[in-house]
C-alpha cells in the first residue's frame, strides 16, 4: 500500500518480533490459567481502512457465518494518552466455551453469565500480558481500560457494528491461540489507528537503530 502510514519492511519485521515476544508471554499466562499447552500463530500485521475492518475480521476468524463472542479493551500510553493508543479485541469461537469449561472443571453447563465471566477473565489475562510485553520492549508503559463485552454468540460481522470508529486507517495485528487436540480457538486483534501508527513507527525505528 503506497500510504505514508504504511510500515517499511524493516519496521514490519521489527514489530512482528516485538509481538512474538509479547504474545509468548500472553500464551504462557493463558497456559498457566488453563493448565494446558497453548499453540501460538505467527502474528499477522497489516494496514486496514475503517471500511475494510469488518471483512478482514470475517476472513481471519473463519468467514461471515462464524458465530463468535468478543471482548474489547482500550489501551494507551500512560504518560499523557496522546501517543500510542488503540484497542485490543479478543474473539472466541462458540466451541471454545465447552473446552474452557472442561479444562477448568466446571460441574454445570456454562450459562450466559458464566461465559461472560470467562470471556472477561481470559481477555484480561491475554491483553494484560501482551500489552505489558509490547510496552516493555518499546520502553513505554501501556495502561488499559476495563474489558467491555462486544457480543456473545453473534456473527463475526456484527461484532463491531456498534463501535464508533473515527479513524481512517489502522494497524491491525492478529494473533491466534489454540490448544493441542482441542477445538479451542481464541484470536486477539490489536488495532492502532491514525497518529498511533506514526508513534509506533518512531519507536520501531529506535529499536532498529540499536540492532
Amino acid at each position: 500500500m503506497n500510504d505514508p502510514v504504511a510500515l517499511t519492511e524493516d519496521q514490519r519485521d521489527c514489530l512482528q518480533e516485538v509481538v512474538n515476544v509479547a504474545m509468548g508471554q500472553a500464551g504462557d499466562s493463558l497456559a498457566r490459567f488453563l493448565e494446558v499447552f497453548v499453540n501460538l500463530s505467527v502474528p499477522r500485521i497489516r494496514l486496514v481502512s475503517r471500511n475494510e475492518l469488518g471483512g478482514e475480521l470475517e476472513e481471519l476468524v473463519g468467514g461471515a457465518g462464524t458465530n463468535v463472542s468478543g471482548v474489547s479493551q482500550g489501551f494507551y500510553h500512560v504518560d499523557d494518552g496522546s501517543g500510542i493508543r488503540g484497542e485490543a479485541i479478543v474473539v472466541f469461537t462458540d466451541s471454545s466455551f465447552k473446552e474452557m469449561a472442561d479444562l477448568l472443571a466446571y460441574d454445570d453447563e456454562l450459562n450466559e453469565a458464566g461465559e461472560r465471566e470467562l470471556l472477561m477473565d481470559i481477555a484480561n489475562i491475554l491483553n494484560g500480558a501482551c500489552l505489558t510485553g509490547i510496552g516493555e520492549q518499546i520502553e513505554k508503559e501501556l495502561a488499559f481500560s476495563s474489558p467491555s463485552l462486544l457480543g456473545q454468540h453473534i456473527p463475526i460481522g456484527s461484532l463491531l457494528e456498534h463501535e464508533k470508529l473515527s479513524w481512517g486507517h489502522a494497524l491491525l495485528v492478529e494473533i491466534t491461540y489454540t490448544l493441542e487436540d482441542r477445538s479451542f480457538t481464541c484470536t486477539m486483534f490489536l488495532l492502532m489507528p491514525g497518529e498511533s501508527i506514526e508513534v509506533m513507527k518512531g519507536e520501531l525505528d529506535k529499536l532498529l537503530e540499536d540492532f
